[in-house]
C-alpha cells in the first residue's frame, strides 16, 4: 500500500512539474543565433524568442554574433550543430555567408528556422518574418500623406537611409518604398544612401553631409528607429525645429516611440517582433517532427498573417502597423512592452 502511495505521489509530482514548465516538460535544446545586441530590436527579439520557445516546452540558448560578425556567427552555428539540438533558429548577419552552415545543419538532420532575416539561397525548414516589403509600402503611403499635408499635393524630396544591404529587412523595405513611389507618386524624388552595419553614427553622418548639400530636403526615412534617433540629433544640432524636416522610420523600438511622443518623428511602421517570435513557437513542434504545415491565412497574437511557399521553404509573413502620435501609447506595440 505504501509503495502504491509513493508511486501515486511521484506521478502527481511529475504532472505538476510538467504543467509548471519544470524539467519534465523540457522537450530539448533549441539554439537562437542573434546577429547583435546593440540595438533595441535585437535585444528585445532575443528575449521574445527565448520566452516563446520556452513556453513551447524547449530550452532556448542564445548565441550573439558580436557586432554583426558573419564569421563568428558561422563558428557559432557549427558549434551548435555539434550539440545535436532539436532545432536552430537563425537571424543571419549575412544571408549568403551563412548558407554553408545551414546546409551542414540540414545534413545533420537538424531543422533550421529563420527569424526576421531571410536566407534565400538554400532551403530552410521555416521562416518567420515581418512583411518587410509591405512595411516599405506602408511607409511610402505615410510619407505621401505627410508630403500632401505640407504641399497640398504629393511632391518633394526624400533622403532614404537604408541599413546593411546584406539584410533582407532593409532591401525588401526599399523594394516596397520604391515600387510604391514610382508607380503612385512620381513627383517625389528619392536619394538613397546606405548605413553599412546598421551603424547609427553612419546614418547620422549621412544625414549631416547630405543636408549640407541639400538643405531643402523635405523628409528623411531611415530604415530603423535607432538610426532615426541619431538623425534627429543631427537636426537638433543644426538648429532645426521639429518637423522642419520630416522624419519617418520603421521598427517600433522604444526609442522610436519616444521620438514620436517628443514630436521629432511623425511615424514609424512597426516590425511585429513579438508576433514573429510567437509564430515560431506556434509551429515549432510540427517543424521538429516534420509534420506538414498548411498554407494560407493565420492569426498570430490577433495580428493577420499568412504562410506562403517560397523557393527557400515555408514563410510565415506577419503584418506591421503604422504608429503615430494618435496611437503611440497602445500597449499592443512591442516597443511599449519592453520599456526603455
Amino acid at each position: 500500500m505504501k509503495r502504491k502511495l509513493i508511486i501515486s505521489l511521484l506521478s502527481i509530482l511529475f504532472v505538476a512539474t510538467t504543467v509548471m514548465g519544470g524539467i519534465a516538460a523540457d522537450k530539448g535544446l533549441v539554439y537562437y543565433l542573434s546577429p547583435n545586441q546593440f540595438d533595441e530590436m535585437q535585444t528585445a527579439a532575443s528575449k521574445m524568442v527565448e520566452s516563446a520557445v520556452e513556453r513551447a516546452g524547449y530550452t532556448c540558448r542564445t548565441l550573439v554574433a558580436g557586432n554583426e560578425d558573419s564569421n563568428l556567427q558561422m563558428n557559432q552555428l557549427e558549434n551548435a550543430i555539434t550539440q545535436n539540438p532539436k532545432a536552430i533558429i537563425v537571424a543571419a548577419v549575412d544571408g549568403n555567408a551563412i548558407v554553408g552552415g545551414v546546409e551542414q545543419a540540414k545534413a545533420a538532420g537538424i531543422p533550421v528556422i529563420v527569424f526576421d532575416r531571410v536566407i534565400s539561397e538554400t532551403k530552410v525548414d521555416f521562416t518567420s518574418v515581418a512583411g518587410c516589403k509591405r512595411i516599405g509600402i506602408m511607409a511610402a503611403h505615410e510619407i505621401a500623406n505627410l508630403l500632401k499635408e505640407k504641399y497640398g499635393e504629393v511632391r518633394g524630396t526624400i533622403l532614404d537611409i537604408m541599413g546593411d544591404p546584406g539584410d533582407s529587412y532593409t532591401t525588401l523595405i526599399e523594394e516596397g518604398l520604391r515600387e510604391t513611389m514610382e508607380n503612385e507618386y512620381p513627383n517625389v524624388q528619392i536619394e538613397t544612401k546606405i548605413a553599412y552595419g546598421w551603424e547609427a553614427t553612419t546614418a547620422a553622418n549621412i544625414a549631416d553631409d547630405y543636408l549640407l548639400a541639400h538643405p531643402d530636403t523635405d523628409l528623411i526615412f531611415p530604415h530603423s528607429d535607432h538610426m532615426t534617433v541619431a538623425t534627429a540629433s543631427v537636426l537638433q544640432t543644426k538648429g532645426l525645429q521639429k518637423n522642419e524636416i520630416l522624419l519617418v522610420s520603421t521598427a517600433g523600438m522604444p526609442s522610436g516611440l519616444q521620438l514620436i511622443r517628443d514630436g521629432w518623428l511623425k511615424a514609424t511602421v512597426e516590425q511585429p517582433v513579438s508576433a514573429q517570435a510567437e509564430g515560431i513557437a506556434m509551429f515549432l513542434d510540427d517543424i521538429i517532427e516534420g509534420k506538414k504545415i498548411e498554407l494560407g491565412p493565420y492569426e498570430v497574437m490577433e495580428i493577420p498573417a499568412e504562410i506562403i511557399e517560397q523557393p527557400y521553404g515555408l514563410e510565415l509573413r506577419i503584418s506591421g502597423s503604422v504608429i503615430n502620435a494618435e496611437n503611440v501609447d497602445n500597449p499592443i506595440f512591442w516597443g511599449n512592452q519592453v520599456g526603455d
